[in-house]
């Protein structure tokens, strides 16, 4: 029989579910990156029966294992479990009378994100300003222009039509337990799939993300630490991973 050449070049799905709860898995998107790292430490017994020294005896102990991965897809409920939030679906809606103060040449942080101003008026009295010679709607609510009519500290009353949004409030909960699963394909050596399972895995806070990003499509940086399963038992089984590597019939 012929030696099978056993190369990799893989790419493929990282799908996660919460952990414990069984269920399907949800794709998390493009990931661009995923690499697993092992970290150990050494405890070693210096050899004292000659003066040239050495180690008599040595023993390895695993302290960690870590997924490093580059999310490219910032799906909802990504931005939850990168960031240990919580998610609220805020409808769109039509909001009346909203009341601010104004600024020259400032923003106004609307209380919901505007799709369209329908008026903005002076909080005392009939005074209607116009879009683009007073103010001018921005992603998150309405610029005072400075060679406008509202004045400095101007009281107003805004009425506009909102987005539907969804709101992630981070660092809200001290980050969630998920089981990773990797479906991966191959495209050389035998052309074979490869499967990766991690049981119990506690995400970080993302370390890294390029909210501005012009030059290449935006990515955050996602570690995973890969935890003991205690539900996994028996001899020869992982607490940890396992690995499916698919073979000839």
């Amino acid at each position: 029989m012929a030696r099978e050449i056993e190369t990799f070049v893989v790419g493929g799905l990282v799908k996660m579910r919460p952990y414990g709860v069984g269920g399907a898995f949800t794709a998390v998107g493009l990931v661009s990156t995923m690499q697993q790292a092992i970290e150990k430490t050494d405890i070693t017994l210096a050899d004292t029966t000659t003066p040239q020294g050495g180690e008599y005896d040595a023993l390895s102990r695993i302290t960690s294992m870590l997924l490093t991965m580059n999310w490219r897809e910032l799906y909802t409920g990504n931005l939850a479990a990168m960031y240990w939030g919580d998610v609220t679906k805020v409808p769109a809606k039509t909001v009346t009378d909203e009341t601010h103060v104004a600024t020259k040449g400032g923003t106004i942080l609307l209380d919901n994100m505007p799709l369209i101003i329908t008026s903005v008026t002076s909080a005392v009295g009939s005074t209607v300003f116009v879009e683009g010679d007073d103010f001018q709607m921005t992603g998150s609510g309405i610029e005072i222009l400075e060679a406008g009519d509202i004045a400095d500290a101007a009281s107003l009353k805004i009425t506009y039509s909102s987005a539907s949004v969804d709101v992630i409030e981070a660092l809200t909960n001290s980050g969630k337990v998920y089981e990773i699963l990797f479906e991966g394909a191959n495209a050389a050596g035998t052309k074979q799939r490869l499967n990766l399972q991690y049981f119990r895995c506690q995400l970080s806070p993302s370390a890294s993300t390029d909210w501005i990003s012009t030059d290449d499509f935006m990515g955050a940086e996602v570690v995973a630490k890969v935890l003991s399963d205690p539900a996994k038992v028996g001899a020869g089984k992982s607490k940890y991973m396992k690995i499916m590597k698919e073979v000839a019939a």
